[in-house]
């Protein structure tokens, strides 16, 4: 109840809530695999950041696709894609904080500072994102579509007298 009042979007469209996490999900695929990239080139993957490097690789790859069913999601309008985009960035989300809750107190505490404020800026990004699939949702499945108000007539009508010969009886001028 006290959610429903606080409101989480910060007075930006959701749409763009959207598009930013599409923008995001782009440049933390591209940085993952930047970073992952130089540590393979100065050979800095060492036994205990082989699972590091394994799971920033998927995370790498679940960004990207996660971007392009995003954008395409926006595209179309379709809310079924955005429903796949909201699990595959759970499951960014979910990981990152995972990793960042566990590794906080490592040798690289700072880049993991650094991620756990990222991680905070997603879940919000992932509210907000959900709040979009449930407004886009409403608009592709309700019964009133595109902005046009359902007219409904309020007169009790006998269908015995709406006929047109029960209507006219006479003629005559």
């Amino acid at each position: 109840m006290l959610l429903k009042r606080v409101n989480l979007s910060c007075y930006v469209p959701l749409k763009v809530w959207a598009m930013a996490m599409a923008m995001k999900n782009m440049i933390l695929g591209i940085s993952i695999i930047l970073g992952g990239s130089l540590w393979l080139k100065n050979n800095e993957v060492l036994d205990t950041f082989k699972t590091y490097f394994a799971c920033g690789v998927f995370i790498a790859i679940a960004n990207f696709v996660a971007a392009i069913l995003m954008i395409i999601a926006l595209y179309q309008g379709k809310d079924n894609i955005l429903l796949v985009y909201l699990l595959i960035e759970f499951v960014i989300v979910f990981t990152l904080s995972i990793f960042t809750f566990v590794s906080s107190l490592g040798p690289n505490s700072m880049v993991f500072i650094i991620l756990f404020l990222l991680c905070s800026g997603l879940w919000l990004g992932f509210y907000n994102v959900y709040k979009f699939y449930l407004e886009l949702h409403e608009y592709n499945n309700g019964s009133v579509r595109a902005g046009i108000d359902e007219i409904s007539c309020q007169i009790n009508t006998n269908p015995l007298e709406s006929f047109p010969e029960k209507v006219l009886e006479t003629t005559t001028v």
